[in-house]
């Protein structure tokens, strides 16, 4: 086996990874959307010690960020590992995608709501 040979096989090993999905979860999608917003946080895990996932918080900060003055709706999660040499090394990684709301889209959202006398059959209206 050549030098360029026994490099190639070297790097294809250091570099060969793999991604996996651990969990997908999805919210209720707003007819109206308003403006995408999207977060996205990783963390390097070795020889799979991880003692603690605060990581995860710095999420829904993100999004907040993202749409100040409304809500954030249509929420898309998805949690990947992405595994590196040989399993020794890998990240979790973490995304959140949704849409903000802002108060207009909410009230245009929302139903008008009747009093309880417009439904009463000896209210005098």
């Amino acid at each position: 086996m050549n030098k360029v040979t026994l490099t190639a096989l070297t790097a294809l090993i250091f570099l060969a990874g793999c991604t996996s999905i651990q969990s997908v979860s999805l919210t209720s999608i707003p007819a109206k959307k308003g403006k995408p917003v999207r977060a996205e946080i990783s963390k390097t895990i070795f020889l799979g010690f991880n003692f603690n996932n605060d990581f995860v918080d710095e999420l829904s900060s993100d999004l907040k960020r993202q749409c100040e003055n409304g809500i954030v709706t249509g929420i898309l999660t998805k949690d990947e590992i992405v595994d590196y040499f040989l399993m020794i090394v890998h990240s979790r990684r973490i995304t959140a995608t949704g849409y903000c709301l802002t108060a207009d889209l909410a009230a245009a959202k929302a139903p008008a709501r009747k009093s309880a006398s417009d439904n009463h059959p000896n209210s005098s209206n």
